[in-house]
């Protein structure tokens, strides 16, 4: 059937229907959406960024502070001061996990929203790779990011890679040129993390013409670049940079100056190769339409691509543009983040739903050690005379239910990110745990919905027929609004 645009706005490229919320009805107002996300106040990092930047350097102090003591201390209070400061950086981070789905919930730019995850998939970094990963890495997001996705393709790989979340995730910040001062000081060597993942993932894609010796040189050119240590903020250090001229695909970089302008003139080569416009722009179609995504839609944006040099606007504008990406809805599979969002927006979940904890009155404590063990409850020991620490509680809506559904918010499985496909997330084991979420959202949020009204205001003329039939003989209020929540039209775009 063919689904009125609105609808498909919502659904297909947004975040899904909210009552109260008009769904957009043109190609423009969804295009609005970009800017306009732009100038919205971001619900995370809690207290903005440069609340969250001075976070990072007051933890650093602290580690530093930490050391020190730690120099005459014995092992148990060594063990207390370092869970004390764990303790606080990963309550940081879970609010901010809870922030960032408020965002997604809340926000009523639902491409912008979208555009963000899948750009932050496509530029993957996880908060459990190190500490300050977990303070760095919802910064990454908001600074480097989201800032960039309306505008140049290069002006993005430029911020996203050369950040140090990224940094630090693809061990850039232990990659000294063999030969520079302090590789030969120090006996340290190369990393080629972020020069292969920059070609591989980033840009050109695997199996795109590229040799391991480019993917060397790569590394070789971005010698230098590493964090602060005090500041945690990206910095070129000349001093561990190779010397010398290194050539990637052809072209040449450095020579007798070797500088951070070397790294920029690479990033901008690769981001105008004709594989990188191919690899991305399919990659877009392919989250937005179909795993395999229509051959004319790609052409389009490459076409666009090629025009605007590299404008990711006039790409998005050219796959909006085409008539094949409003056909044969259903073809895409809602990941689990996803899937919570718009159940969530549905449901019209309000900020106070979305808080740590759920309902909990009592501001929450992150995990200690583990972040995998997302239903787990740690009490972390105390310091003589200090106060017993609260237990931990995720809200199980959200952060709780993301991991329980096999995507983790900011924990990807590797620098490729999660997988984007159908046959990932609709399948036996997490389509009985959305059944589950469908179950508990209904019961924690459905009030008294009348299922029937509730189906046509979560998917409006997407519902078929038969959903509506066994949504209208459900035996409870609470079954019939979990069977929309499960239903296969609202598991798809």
């Amino acid at each position: 059937m063919s689904l009125a645009f609105s609808t498909m706005a919502a659904l297909r490229f947004g975040t899904g229907l909210r009552p109260g919320e008009a769904p957009p009805a043109s190609v423009e107002e969804l295009l609005a959406q970009l800017p306009a996300g732009r100038r919205e106040t971001l619900l995370f990092p809690h207290g903005g960024l440069g609340a969250a930047r001075r976070r990072i350097v007051e933890a650093a102090d602290k580690q530093d502070a930490l050391k020190r003591a730690n120099k005459t201390a014995d092992e148990a209070t060594k063990r207390v001061n370092r869970k004390r400061l764990m303790v606080e950086i990963n309550t940081h981070l879970s609010e901010d996990e809870h922030a960032r789905f408020m965002q997604a919930v809340l926000s009523p730019n639902g491409f912008n929203e979208r555009l963000a995850t899948f750009w932050l998939n496509h530029f993957s970094v996880s908060s459990v790779k190190a500490q300050f990963m977990r303070l760095l890495v919802p910064v990454y997001e908001a600074e480097a990011i989201r800032p960039n996705i309306g505008g140049r393709f290069a002006d993005l790989v430029k911020a996203a890679v050369l950040h140090p979340a990224m940094l630090i995730y693809l061990d850039q910040v232990k990659s000294f040129g063999p030969n520079s001062p302090q590789g030969l000081k120090r006996k340290l060597g190369l990393n080629e993390n972020l020069g292969r993942e920059l070609l591989e993932l980033h840009t050109l894609g695997a199996g795109s013409g590229y040799s391991q010796a480019d993917v060397r040189n790569a590394a070789f050119v971005l010698t230098g670049m590493t964090i602060d240590r005090r500041s945690y903020r990206a910095r070129y250090a000349v001093k561990i940079a190779e010397p010398g001229a290194r050539d990637v695909l052809g072209r040449t970089y450095g020579g007798r100056g070797r500088g951070l302008p070397d790294i920029l003139a690479l990033i901008e080569d690769l981001a105008a190769a004709p594989a990188t416009r191919d690899h991305v722009c399919r990659k877009i179609a392919g989250h937005f339409l179909a795993d395999t995504p229509p051959p004319e839609v790609v052409r389009a944006m490459t076409s666009a691509w090629e025009d605007e040099d590299g404008d990711l606007t006039a790409v998005y504008a050219a796959m909006l543009r085409h008539r094949k990406s409003w056909e044969d809805e259903g073809q895409k599979a809602k990941p689990p983040f996803d899937y919570i969002v718009s159940g969530l927006r549905a449901l019209f979940a309000t900020q106070e739903d979305l808080q740590d904890g759920g309902l909990a009155k009592h501001r929450t404590m992150a995990q200690a050690a583990d972040r995998g063990a997302m239903e787990a409850r740690a009490t972390m020991p105390a310091a003589a005379g200090d106060l017993a620490m609260p237990t931990l509680r995720v809200n199980p809506l959200t952060v709780q239910a993301a991991a329980r559904l096999g995507q983790p918010l900011w924990r990807p499985p590797s620098p490729a990110g999660f997988e984007d496909n159908f046959s990932t997330w609709i399948a036996g084991g997490p389509l009985a745990d959305r059944i589950a979420w469908a179950r508990l959202a209904a019961a924690r949020l459905g009030g008294d919905r009348d299922p029937r009204d509730f189906l046509q205001a979560a998917l409006r003329d997407a519902a078929r027929q038969d959903t509506i039939d066994i949504v209208s003989r459900a035996p409870s209020r609470q079954m019939g609004l979990s069977l929309v929540l499960a239903s296969p039209e609202f598991n798809r775009r």
